[in-house]
């Protein structure tokens, strides 16, 4: 329960210090186990994340990995081996956005940009 913990004390901040929490913003990808080959990758990438959380065991394993605008090119990999998968779910400052994959991953797509 550690990943659930350090996430609620992330919003707590973000409540306490919303200037901050509104500067810096942070995408969340959260995926569970899967049988491919796409989700070994998913997890070899996300542990070498250094905001890398996980919680659970067996199939309820869940991997929780962070992204801030300059970590793009990291987040748009991860998405792109885990977004088929219906239980994953994507976070913005560890809230659920409506419309987030359409909407703030798609402004995210624009720091790729070089």
């Amino acid at each position: 329960m550690v990943a659930k913990q350090k996430i609620q004390e992330e919003k707590l901040s973000n409540i306490l210090n919303p200037k901050k929490a509104n500067k810096d913003f942070k995408i969340t990808v959260r995926f569970q186990k899967h049988l491919t080959r796409k989700y070994e990758e998913a997890v070899t990438l996300a542990k070498k994340n250094k905001f890398f959380l996980e919680e659970g065991e067996g199939d309820y394993y869940k991997i929780y990995v962070s992204f801030y605008p300059g970590d793009v090119e990291a987040l748009y990999n991860i998405f792109e081996l885990v977004k088929d998968q219906e239980t994953t779910k994507i976070y913005l400052n560890n809230k659920l956005i409506p419309y987030i994959q359409d909407l703030w991953l798609f402004l995210m797509w624009f720091y790729k940009i070089k």
